[in-house]
């Protein structure tokens, strides 16, 4: 299973080795496709197999793996695995056990020819320090998307290093309650990354108390109306990046990854007002565009 049509086409030159394999289905994750979605999805194809089936994903903490991790709390006889690619599949369908297939798969990882035989290591720059001794004040930098899958494949991955990330803050009361997705959350966040999960209230007053202080925050919800409560707690939002909201009934497409209600827009119009500035960009190699005139084509 991966984004888009890797899964797919990994197979396919899988079968171009092997031959047709009867035992193996690829599923493809959608960009209109959101958790629930996918979710329904594996269970349809898992019930097409006799036993319980090994799930291979692309990227850990991608929103394939969170659905898979899902499915795996009402199946525990199911195993998951990251890392999808042409040598670790083969291996699998082989007959090869999954941890030798994972070593394999490894293996295949290396320099091929003989002109990177003796290559000498390149030569690193040293770091020029400009030391003034003045004290510099740090700051806390939150940055705010709204993505419905929250910790998934373009967060843990893109974001994450694209901001320098050291903690991503989902906020939601529905998701302080839901011991299920609150561990989907802890697999997906990356390494080396904090995570807090909190609701509206208790972000509103962890951040006014400046308790993040010094680190680089990337705050998650779903939808904008977990952001007006935030304001109405007193937090300011600066920046807002509409960057997901799957199509729902009733909601309209503004963007290709995003679709309100008439709920949304009544909440995004609200944030406008109070000062907030909404823009959309999926990924960051994106430019920004002004949400509110996406918002009123």
């Amino acid at each position: 299973m991966s984004h888009g049509e890797y899964a797919k086409s990994t197979l396919a030159s899988c079968e171009m080795i092997a031959g047709k394999l009867s035992n193996v289905k690829a599923i493809a994750f959608k960009q209109t496709m959101n958790q629930d979605d996918l979710l329904d999805e594996i269970t349809k194809v898992a019930a097409s197999f006799d036993t319980a089936p090994t799930i291979i994903v692309d990227i850990a903490g991608g929103t394939p793996a969170n659905a898979s991790l899902r499915y795996q709390k009402a199946h525990p006889d199911v195993e998951v695995y990251s890392g999808l690619c042409l040598p670790l599949l083969l291996a699998a369908v082989m007959g090869t056990p999954m941890k030798d297939a994972i070593e394999q798969a490894k293996a295949n990882l290396a320099p091929v020819g003989d002109a990177h035989e003796n290559k000498p290591e390149p030569k690193k720059t040293p770091i020029k320090v400009d030391n003034q001794n003045a004290e510099v004040e740090p700051q806390t930098m939150h940055n705010i998307r709204i993505d419905e899958r929250l910790i998934h494949g373009q967060v843990a991955t893109m974001w994450t290093n694209a901001l320098h990330l050291t903690r991503l803050m989902v906020i939601g009361d529905d998701i302080v309650k839901n011991d299920i997705q609150k561990t989907a959350l802890k697999t997906a966040c990356p390494h080396g990354v904090h995570l807090s999960i909190l609701t509206a209230k208790g972000a509103a007053r962890r951040i006014n108390s400046g308790k993040y202080k010094g680190q680089t925050v990337l705050i998650l919800v779903k939808n904008p109306g977990v952001l007006k409560e935030l304001v109405d707690n007193g937090v300011k939002l600066p920046e807002i990046n509409v960057g997901n909201m799957s199509t729902k009934a009733n909601s309209r497409q503004v963007a290709k990854s995003v679709a309100v209600t008439e709920e949304d827009i009544e909440n995004f119009k609200y944030l406008d007002k109070k000062g907030c500035h909404l823009y959309h960009q999926m990924v960051p190699a994106e430019d920004k565009e002004d949400f509110m005139k996406l918002l009123s084509k």
